[in-house]
């Protein structure tokens, strides 16, 4: 049989052997020689349906098979055509939300990649594409500074009644990024404060829970496995704790520095 009536074939090939790891066979290597250099992937792949547009490049590859058209590096690169048949497929797919797994098999039914079916897709209006967030402007740094001891939902309502809108996980970011610090000057954790009185945290959480050293919750989010939320202790509530409890504080322990502006009122 000749290569013509090789490639004219209405044989199935890859219809009985699926699969990028099964062997090449040396009729699908002749096929792929014929076609891959003049048609490249797209005409490769009609005539191997069996074989993966993956399969088929990487074979070509080890062949030192060139498509028509060469990318800047020399590498094989395929154009691609589109028809109303194809969009119509992308259409119905994307009618609703798919999972990667509906776009990979989409891709491995019509010999398209992955990438050339979103691309296609958004150009068809079905996918709604992703815009970039505007640069931050000098008035919205600000807020998020000179708040950055808070809470990003917070700093978030701020922003909002100034008229910006960002999303929590940018305006955490930008904190995160612009070094800001996010004491409270105001307020402490009670790991936050065991660190400056030299202490356990469990030493603070049981003077909380005794109702010697008044403290609320923070109002995070965080689960159980996380710690639960934190405790929200005002300086003022820890200055009246010392003086109150003068017995069971050690000051020894603490951060001289940090007691003196306590117990002296600085910063108030």
């Amino acid at each position: 049989m000749g290569v013509r009536a090789i490639l004219d074939t209405a044989e199935p090939l890859g219809e009985l052997r699926r699969g990028s790891r099964r062997f090449w066979t040396g009729r699908e290597e002749l096929i792929l020689r014929n076609t891959y250099p003049t048609g490249g992937l797209e005409a490769a792949m009609s005539k191997l349906p069996g074989r993966t547009a993956s399969g088929i490049y990487q074979r070509a590859r080890a062949l030192d098979l060139s498509s028509p058209i060469e990318s800047k590096r020399g590498l094989p690169r395929q154009r691609y055509t589109n028809n109303d048949g194809l969009d119509a497929l992308i259409r119905r797919t994307y009618e609703t939300k798919p999972d990667k797994g509906a776009v990979k098999a989409l891709a491995r039914q019509t010999g398209r990649p992955r990438h050339w079916i979103r691309a296609r897709a958004l150009t068809l209006g079905c996918v709604v594409p992703r815009f970039k967030a505007p640069p931050w402007r000098d008035a919205e740094k600000a807020i998020v500074l000179d708040n950055a001891h808070k809470r990003p939902a917070t700093i978030q309502k701020l922003l909002k009644r100034a008229g910006f809108e960002r999303t929590e996980a940018a305006i955490a970011v930008m904190i995160k990024r612009s070094g800001a610090d996010t004491q409270d000057p105001d307020h402490f954790t009670a790991r936050g404060l065991a660190s400056v009185m030299g202490i356990d945290g469990s030493v603070v959480a049981a003077w909380i829970t005794k109702g010697w050293l008044a403290a609320k919750r923070r109002g995070t989010e965080r689960t159980a496995a996380q710690g639960g939320d934190q405790w929200w202790i005002h300086r003022r509530d820890v200055r009246r704790f010392i003086v109150d409890n003068a017995a069971v504080v050690d000051i020894r322990k603490a951060d001289k520095f940090w007691l003196i502006d306590l117990l002296a009122g600085r910063g108030e």
